[in-house]
């Protein structure tokens, strides 16, 4: 018998959301030092003023990066939610203009292996969440588990990479896996610190290209941020770009990056409940 079929009945949807529609997002990167962290951030904080209720998940190993960006500092990790009796709502950070984020930590990597007792207890705190339509998870640079299990948890995948060399080569390893356990079919990019649109775009093309005749999957080009010496001065003031600097060229990208998000083809997957993204938490992890 499926011993996570109890949950699965226990994670019922809720009739009272029926008009809700949750978008969940993976975002990852072939390498570390791309700038994925801050691309989640400044896109979660730009979601949030155009009227979404946005939750950061961390699932990379800890929240050294957030921390750096938004210059908060967790006192309890989705390790204290699972091991230590804490409420998740007490675990929750709170952001600028109201995003939500939930410190992940050693806790990742700890959902693979949960027993049904832990997870029937994860999933009364989960759906103590309210208030929530979009998700952003901000994975760890690289091919993991923990990547390829979040991958499926969410309706859509964006991959931030630069010109660089290598972290194309990066981000296509990337593509390669997800194709290779025919994960998705349709990936977004984002080509982050390019000195202007024409190299963003012929990245985006030879990328795109190389994709689809070797990998059949298509890419589809969300958009690019200029290379802007105040996004290292945000970095360094703890203070997100979008904020400090709202008129920048980085920032500006940003605006269209999110316009894009919000005005693109609708998920054949719609999420209409919180209840329903734990549901479809449990089918990965469960």
């Amino acid at each position: 018998m499926d011993q996570a079929q109890k949950l699965r009945n226990l994670v019922k949807v809720n009739k009272d959301n029926d008009n809700k529609d949750i978008k969940i997002y993976t975002i990852a990167s072939g390498k570390g030092g791309v700038g994925k962290t801050n691309v989640v951030v400044n896109t979660a904080i730009t979601l949030q003023k155009k009227g979404k209720n946005v939750l950061i998940i961390d699932a990379d190993l800890g929240l050294a990066n957030i921390d750096v960006i938004l210059g908060v500092s967790p006192k309890y990790t989705l390790y204290d939610v699972l091991f230590k009796d804490i409420d998740l709502n007490d675990a929750l950070l709170r952001g600028p203009k109201g995003i939500k984020i939930i410190p992940g930590g050693s806790g990742v990597l700890e959902m693979t292996t949960l027993s049904v007792d832990k997870q029937e207890e994860l999933a009364k705190e989960f759906l103590k969440l309210k208030d929530i339509d979009t998700i952003l998870i901000d994975t760890g640079a690289g091919i993991s588990k923990n990547l390829l299990s979040f991958v499926t948890f969410s309706q859509e995948l964006i991959i931030v990479t630069t010109p660089e060399p290598t972290s194309l080569t990066d981000a296509y390893s990337v593509m390669k896996v997800i194709s290779k356990y025919n994960l998705k079919k349709d990936i977004k990019i984002i080509i982050n610190r390019v000195p202007n649109e024409k190299m963003a775009k012929s990245t985006f093309n030879t990328l795109k290209k190389t994709a689809k005749n070797f990998l059949n999957i298509n890419l589809d080009n969300l958009g690019y941020i200029l290379d802007d010496v105040r996004v290292m001065n945000s970095v360094m003031k703890q203070q997100p770009f979008v904020l400090g600097y709202p008129r920048c060229l980085a920032s500006k990208c940003i605006y269209s990056i999110t316009d894009k998000l919000l005005n693109g083809k609708k998920s054949l997957k719609k999420i209409n409940s919180i209840q329903e993204v734990y549901n479809r938490l449990i089918k990965v992890f469960g």
